[in-house]
């Protein structure tokens, strides 16, 4: 579409393209006890949404409480550095993946934590387990759960999910074998020519499922790690006929995910404030 310009006296008018710029998502606050009406903010995010967003009441926002329930919201009130917010029509959304992939993950070296978890939340995981493998390179302690539970908020709000991903202590990795019948089936990646391809293993399992993925430190799955996981019935499947780094396996598990999911036409809905 052209918008014509009024030329200047001897000057031919050059045409100019009209612009279209579509409204920007509205930006999303994180609200734990999330209820219908009136909400107090968290200090940490009211802080936020203070000096990064530059609230003002009456503003318009989406709050969520990280397990599929969200709001349009209004600021009532702004008092003693903390927000509150009307919250109107709490709605309910679906997960956005069609599988509940929980990785077990031997967590890489400390400057690249943030990097998976960040991006794993993005793509659609549901849960974190930091394992204990004979070969991790990082022993991480209980506090960075703290840590990781930060950022994969930041991260939820980031891409829009409504489910925030639960991050839980480290366990060693025969701890998180035997909890495999929470689950619906378990892989390993754990590449080799007997490796089922991971896109394969996800299309067996229907419309939904809860799934445990297990990704391995850079020195790769012990011996008995593997005997063990085999024992257990934890299918062996490969991600890519390259080698990867912890965290890429990482991301290219839940990358896979996203995309059998979008096939599927399975995608989030956002809640647009009125």
């Amino acid at each position: 579409m052209f918008i014509g310009t009024s030329p200047i006296a001897g000057e031919v008018a050059t045409p100019t393209r009209a612009v279209i710029i579509a409204p920007m998502a509205p930006h999303r606050l994180y609200c734990p006890n999330l209820k219908e009406g009136l909400n107090l903010l968290s200090p940490e995010e009211s802080h936020h949404a203070i000096a990064a967003l530059r609230a003002r009441r009456g503003d318009k926002f989406v709050v969520f409480d990280g397990r599929g329930h969200e709001a349009a919201a209004r600021v009532e009130r702004i008092e003693r550095r903390r927000i509150q917010v009307n919250a109107d029509g709490v709605t309910e959304r679906p997960f956005e993946l069609r599988h509940r992939i929980t990785l077990a993950v031997a967590m890489t070296k400390a400057h690249r934590q943030g990097y998976l978890i960040e991006k794993c939340t993005e793509l659609g995981v549901a849960a974190f387990w930091p394992i204990l493998a004979e070969r991790s390179v990082a022993r991480p302690a209980s506090a960075a759960v703290d840590k990781w539970s930060r950022r994969a908020v930041e991260a939820a709000k980031q891409s829009a999910r409504a489910w925030v991903p639960t991050v839980e202590a480290p366990q060693t990795f025969t701890d998180a074998v035997g909890r495999i019948g929470e689950f619906d089936a378990a892989a390993i990646a754990d590449p080799g020519p007997s490796a089922t391809p991971f896109l394969r293993f996800l299309g067996n399992y229907g419309e939904a499922g809860r799934l445990l993925v297990f990704v391995g430190p850079e020195g790769g799955w012990s011996e008995d790690e593997s005997r063990e996981a085999a024992a257990a019935g934890v299918v062996r499947i490969g991600l890519s006929p390259t080698v990867l780094r912890s965290e890429t396996a990482a991301v290219t598990v839940c990358a896979a995910a996203a995309l059998h999911s979008a096939s599927n036409d399975c995608r989030p809905r956002l809640t647009m404030p009125p």
